[in-house]
């Protein structure tokens, strides 16, 4: 193997496993020395990988949800479900993926070397990038981010192979089909890439990858329909419903269009993807006379991403959604910069190139050693401890609007009124028309207890159902969707046995978080 690769992936593997583990020493020091993930929606998959090791396809036994975000995640959690090493197989595949994709980046490095790229400009990416690409923490969220990002390298590495030799290998091949699996907005990478195939020249070759990533992907919504579930899932069509103005039904695709142009703007990632699909556009265009054939291709294909998911993608707090397009257009333009001119203006680029994946990721290392270590840190004080109040003293039915902890692990139902984990809440949620509907969800399903974020539904709680206790955050929220969980008891008649296991339960509690039972409650 050429040893100048072997250097790129080694100090490509020193600039994401340093920050790495700097980030776990920060976050355990935050926790106590306690892990925990700092994100809930890692449970989700775990709870799905439950049902799907028993033939179902949901959170609970027998009721079919599409209550995950992405394809395969679910997958492949199953194989260790029932033992104790399920729950940290997230963290294996995200720190396994970290390496892979620490690898992958420094043969993309290893490439623009090839192709005449600056040596002090990669070895800069190479120590600088994985941390300002939010590599690090996403690799220990335990969600399929992480895997994500290394599907879009393999695409990134099977284009340059390409475009320098003309073949079309397995990590082009992987990379495509692999890319929607992981996550929907994959599609718009998946899609580019068999473009470049198909006007480089190769465009049966084209064609045949678009053809098996399509496979898949219909097979899925072939299993789908036949289950009577929507083809997307209900966290997109949840999504998709806040964009058109609260009904699913309403709003225009321009009008979705035009509020993810907003929401792009307001969070600093968004507006590194604008600046990204700005510039690189406009440098593609000054420098036509340089970047020519596929590597040019290869290039749109990176702006016409960025471009994708700023219109199409989401982009939010703890900015999870977009590292995988924002490492895909650093990697190709690392390279294509190796094509200008090294005199005159254009001898400026790798500098501007550094400055735009410093100045524009500078976010992912503050949140990361920020709402991170907060993050898990909440996590275990607020929904850790909801899930061992169900699994150990409630012992029954329960609703809830952030069902992770509470659904992994427990064998009783979880009625999930914000809708992941059910269609039916959903869409009662989105017409809003039964001012009781939660009421009427809660009594067919023989739920007697409900913990909300009351500020989720305003004025959308039944009245008959009864404030018994809060679980109020002492700590900072961090990536929690409430520093307050109300307890509410469906019927006044259920009230005295869920006060008697509140108090059971609140020695229990960490010093982070305070149980409080309210006087309608007493």
């Amino acid at each position: 193997m050429d040893r100048a690769l072997l250097r790129f992936a080694g100090l490509s593997l020193i600039g994401a496993l340093v920050p790495m583990l700097a980030l776990v020493g920060v976050t355990l020091m935050r926790t106590g020395g306690i892990w925990e993930y700092a994100l809930d929606d890692v449970y989700i998959h775990l709870a799905m990988s439950e049902q799907l090791a028993q033939g179902g396809y949901g959170v609970n036994p027998g009721e079919y949800a599409s209550a995950s975000s992405s394809i395969l995640y679910s997958y492949l959690l199953a194989p260790f479900v029932g033992t104790a090493f399920h729950v940290w197989w997230p963290l294996v595949l995200g720190i396994g993926g970290l390496v892979g994709a620490a690898v992958l980046w420094g043969r993309v490095l290893w490439i623009a070397r090839l192709q005449g790229a600056p040596v002090w400009m990669l070895v800069v990416l190479a120590l600088g990038a994985p941390l300002f690409m939010h590599h690090p923490a996403m690799a220990l969220i335990g969600m399929e981010h992480m895997l994500h990002i290394v599907a879009a390298l393999l695409v990134l590495n099977g284009l340059l192979d390409f475009a320098r030799e003309g073949r079309i290998g397995w990590m082009l091949v992987v990379g495509v089909v692999a890319n929607p699996l992981l996550r929907f907005e994959g599609m718009a990478i998946a899609l580019l890439a068999c473009g470049v195939l198909f006007f480089g020249g190769r465009r049966r070759a084209g064609l045949v990858l678009l053809g098996l990533t399509a496979l898949p992907l219909a097979a899925h919504f072939w299993h789908m329909s036949a289950i009577g579930l929507d083809l997307l899932p209900n966290s997109v069509n949840a999504k998709a419903a806040v964009v058109g103005g609260g009904d699913k039904h309403d709003g225009g695709r321009l009008t979705r269009i035009l509020f993810s142009w907003r929401l792009a703007l307001y969070y600093p990632t968004g507006r590194m993807l604008i600046g990204a699909v700005f510039f690189g556009a406009l440098g593609l265009f000054l420098a036509r006379h340089w970047i020519k054939g596929v590597w040019a291709l290869i290039g749109w294909a990176a702006v016409l991403a960025a471009f994708g998911h700023v219109i199409l993608g989401a982009v939010a707090d703890f900015f999870r959604y977009e590292p995988y397009v924002w490492t895909f257009f650093i990697g190709a333009f690392a390279v294509l910069v190796a094509f200008l001119p090294k005199e005159g203006p254009a001898d400026l680029t790798p500098a501007m190139l550094l400055v735009g994946l410093f100045w524009g990721g500078v976010q992912y290392p503050v949140v990361a050693f920020t709402d991170m270590p907060n993050g898990s840190a909440g996590i275990y004080a607020q929904q850790r401890q909801m899930g061992r109040f169900v699994d150990d003293y409630w012992q029954a039915p329960v609703a809830v609007n952030d069902l992770g902890h509470v659904a992994y692990g427990n064998p009783y139902y979880v009625l999930d009124m914000w809708g992941l984990a059910s269609r039916e809440a959903l869409e009662a949620r989105l017409r809003g028309h039964d001012p009781l509907w939660m009421d009427r969800l809660a009594q067919a399903r023989g739920v007697r207890l409900a913990m909300l974020y009351k500020h989720w539904f305003v004025d959308r709680i039944p009245p008959s159902w009864v404030e018994v206790a809060e679980l109020q955050l002492i700590i900072p929220q961090g990536t929690l969707g409430g520093r307050t969980v109300t307890f509410y008891a469906t019927s006044p008649a259920v009230v005295d046995g869920i006060v008697n296991k509140l108090k059971d339960f609140g020695p229990s509690l960490p010093e982070t978080v305070e149980l409080k039972i309210l006087d309608s409650g007493q």
